[in-house]
């Protein structure tokens, strides 16, 4: 039996999502670890993977067919309530640096594929952002908007963009496409963290 898209998605992507996942940022959060302004570095790299990447979508001719609502899920604009509580002045935002190296997200699968990488992330940020809250002087309401993306309602929006998915991949051909773009992301968002650590 030939396996559906969303446990393609789960195989294909884990070992990316591991390395993702193992940054020197996220491991200082689960250790208990991480400073505030290091925290705030952290949100920097996500805003410039992810402010350009919205851009994109936005401007993509497969967006409408894709049924996905960028608008109600943006992630840029908690993103930069978070770092405008952090002290980053609008002159800064503008200076920090963005990724050029992006997916392509010219079709509706690929779009879908691509944000199953940053969707897929507001399920772990429930367990991010209780336990930063516990570390930081920040909360759901100052600093933690990003991680927290929709609070109480994450099962049930992680549920529709699932049901998204399961829609696009229909046949192999479509499967196939969803799943590279989602790989391509993992690995751009991953190269641009590295980068940016090392910076």
């Amino acid at each position: 039996m030939t396996a559906n898209i969303l446990e393609r998605l789960r195989n294909e992507s884990a070992p990316y999502h591991d390395r993702v996942e193992a940054n020197p940022y996220a491991s200082a959060i689960m250790a208990g670890t991480i400073e505030l302004n290091e925290y705030k570095h952290y949100l920097e790299m996500f805003y410039g993977f992810i402010a350009p990447l919205e851009q994109r979508a936005a401007e993509s001719p497969g967006l409408s067919a894709s049924a996905y609502d960028l608008e109600s899920r943006r992630k840029t604009p908690m993103l930069e309530k978070d770092l405008a509580q952090l002290g980053t002045s609008g002159n800064q935002l503008q200076q920090l640096p963005v990724c050029k190296e992006l997916p392509d997200l010219s079709t509706p699968e690929k779009i879908l594929g691509c944000f199953y990488v940053i969707e897929g992330s507001t399920m772990g940020g429930q367990m991010i952002t209780k336990k930063l809250s516990r570390l930081l002087p920040i909360s759901t309401d100052a600093g933690l908007a990003y991680f927290n993306a929709y609070g109480e309602e994450s099962r049930t929006r992680w549920g529709d963009y699932r049901e998204l998915l399961t829609h696009a991949g229909q046949n192999e051909e479509s499967r196939d496409e969803v799943v590279r773009s989602a790989l391509e992301t993992f690995g751009l968002l991953e190269r641009w963290f590295d980068e940016r650590t090392q910076s």
